[in-house]
């Protein structure tokens, strides 16, 4: 990593990451290193987050709030090409834009919806499975104004990699033991099956994965999803497992 990067950016790529490494929220984590990451690459601006496999996404504002995050987190993340591979596989990946060309990106409605009123023109996102059921993941973004990345913005990403999915790792970890929901779970009457599948499910589990893990139906599970939720006062799992956290990220 350090061929061809200037000491300075290095020596603060480090800071970062040891500040952030011992954060004790997810914001206070994402606000560390966000800004570091960005300036590692040069980029615009920088995100993290967690993606779940059930189909839910959990962006992490970093320096200030963002309006775009809220607006992917409600459903944009869906059409995202990046969210989509990680549907579609259980590998770790780091790809810019470009390899998306093939699927005439621009045409999209996700390009149309996300990319145009955010004034994005190029990114580079790595996804990092945590778990069965979570990913972590960083964005770097180029936006309108400012030229796209290069192969050695790529390689550096690259070089990074294994700092990015350690720090993205213990997001997860303070996402899951910022949760006051296992608390909550001792003072309200969980039957022992609805217990596992609450631990199952703040692991990171769906319906189906929980299904085949205990052995009986998903429609089952959903039954006992529904009631853990009702018991629990939460409507999601992205609620679920933000617990008593910080509620302005949802």
């Amino acid at each position: 990593m350090e061929s061809g990067l200037p000491f300075s950016r290095f020596a603060q790529w480090n800071r970062g990451l040891a500040e952030a490494i011992v954060a004790t929220s997810p914001a206070q984590l994402a606000g560390r290193f966000a800004p570091t990451a960005r300036d590692l690459l040069a980029a615009d601006s920088c995100h993290v987050g967690l993606y779940l496999r059930e189909g839910a996404c959990v962006t992490i504002d970093g320096e200030r709030p963002d309006r775009w995050n809220r607006q992917y987190d409600r459903g944009l993340f869906r059409e995202d090409p990046f969210f989509q591979k990680f549907a579609a596989t259980q590998d770790d990946f780091l790809l810019p834009l470009s390899s998306f060309d093939a699927f005439h990106f621009e045409r999209t409605p996700y390009y149309r919806d996300f990319y145009l009123p955010s004034r994005t023109i190029d990114e580079i996102t790595g996804v990092f499975n945590l778990s069965p059921g979570v990913a972590g993941y960083v964005t770097f973004f180029r936006h309108m104004g400012s030229p796209g990345f290069i192969p050695a913005d790529l390689a550096l990403a690259e070089g990074a990699g294994d700092a990015v999915r350690l720090v993205l790792g213990r997001l997860w970890q303070l996402w899951q033991s910022g949760a006051s929901i296992r608390g909550t779970a001792n003072r309200v009457e969980l039957s022992p099956r609805e217990g596992q599948i609450l631990d199952l499910l703040m692991d990171g589990g769906c319906a189906k994965t929980i299904a085949r893990t205990l052995a009986i139906s998903p429609g089952t599970v959903r039954n006992h999803i529904k009631s853990v939720y009702a018991k629990l006062g939460v409507h999601s799992q992205v609620e679920l497992l933000a617990g008593g956290g910080d509620r302005r990220m949802l």
